[in-house]
Formats: C-alpha cells, sequence, structure tokens
C-alpha cells in the first residue's frame, strides 16, 4: 500500500490582505494632521533654531494618536500627508497608518476581533479627537528639537575651524622647522 504525502492545513493565509482606512478616518487624519502641523513654533535660542512639534494627541480614555512624520516647521497643504501616523486603541490593538494611501501599513488587534469592530472604534476616536482638539478633553505632548542653526551660528563654527586649522598649522610649521635645524647640524 502507498500512502500519499498531504500538505498540512492551515487557517491563515501566507500573503496578508490589504487593508485600508475608512474615508472618515482619512478625514479625521488629514485634519489632525494638518491642526498639529500649524502648531509647530520655531524659535531661535542663541546661535540655533528650536522647533516645539506637536507629535502626540492622547484621549482621557487611553486612545493615543501619533504623528511619526519629521516635520520641524509648517509646511503647505500639499505636503501635509507624507510618512505614516500611528493610532493605539487599548493595550492590544494599534494601526500604523500611510498618510498618503490610507493604507494600513502594520496593526496588532487580537486574533478574534473582527475587523468591523477595530474600525469603528477607530473612526470613533479620531472623530472624537478631531471635535475636542482644542479643548483640555485631548492632550497634546510636543517635542522640543534642534532644527539647525542660525546665520550667526554659521559663522562661529567657521571661526572655530578657522582657530583649529591655523592651530594646526603652527604645529605643523613649528615641526618642520626642528627637522631643518636637526638636518643642518
Amino acid at each position: 500500500m502507498k500512502v500519499q504525502n498531504i500538505q498540512q492545513t492551515t487557517f491563515c493565509s501566507k500573503t496578508p490582505k490589504t487593508r485600508y482606512i475608512t474615508n472618515n478616518m482619512r478625514t479625521s487624519i488629514e485634519s489632525l494632521l494638518l491642526r498639529m502641523n500649524n502648531q509647530t513654533k520655531r524659535t531661535v535660542e542663541g546661535d540655533r533654531y528650536l522647533a516645539t512639534v506637536v507629535k502626540r494627541l492622547r484621549l482621557k480614555n487611553g486612545v493615543i494618536f501619533e504623528d511619526e512624520r519629521d516635520l520641524k516647521k509648517p509646511v503647505h497643504y500639499s505636503e501635509q500627508m507624507q510618512g505614516f501616523s500611528s493610532i493605539t486603541l487599548d493595550k492590544k490593538t494599534w494601526l500604523d497608518i500611510n498618510n498618503k494611501t490610507g493604507e494600513i501599513i502594520d496593526f496588532n488587534k487580537p486574533f478574534y476581533k473582527p475587523w468591523k469592530f477595530v474600525y469603528k472604534k477607530a473612526e470613533k476616536a479620531l472623530m472624537e479627537m478631531r471635535g475636542l482638539y482644542g479643548l483640555d478633553e485631548v492632550q497634546k505632548e510636543k517635542l522640543t528639537v534642534n532644527d539647525g542653526l542660525t546665520p550667526e551660528g554659521y559663522r562661529a563654527i567657521k571661526k572655530m575651524i578657522l582657530q583649529f586649522e591655523k592651530q594646526r598649522l603652527e604645529k605643523v610649521t613649528k615641526e618642520l622647522e626642528k627637522e631643518l635645524e636637526n638636518e643642518n647640524r
């Protein structure tokens, strides 16, 4: 008797399904990102620029919306939808969303939790953040980053480099003069 090999049965697809956010979620994300970017402040401190950027929004129920773009100054509306953003709904459920296409890049959700419940909760949370954005209900977490040097900062660095080069050249010329004196003896 000859036994045929059989393939193992799996219930998960080897190619993951591409998922996209709803139109309401996309509108809310666009609005939130635009508002967050408009609150970016760029100040001069000494010889450098500092940018204060709103990176994260948090609701009192624990939902977190995070801007993963690296924008250090307010940009035009047409440049807003780049990079990706992340929404954390609870300890076990989060979504990473491509801002331009609306595709869900990465996610974590309980296996038995249907996608329609995840979408409904995310849509509700984003609408709530959008509606309560200016109020104290939405906590804004800001990040201050170094955004580059002012023209005075560039001049100070050039002067410092010039001093280092002068010192190095003086040292090299002194060593060469000593070598010449030693050769003449």
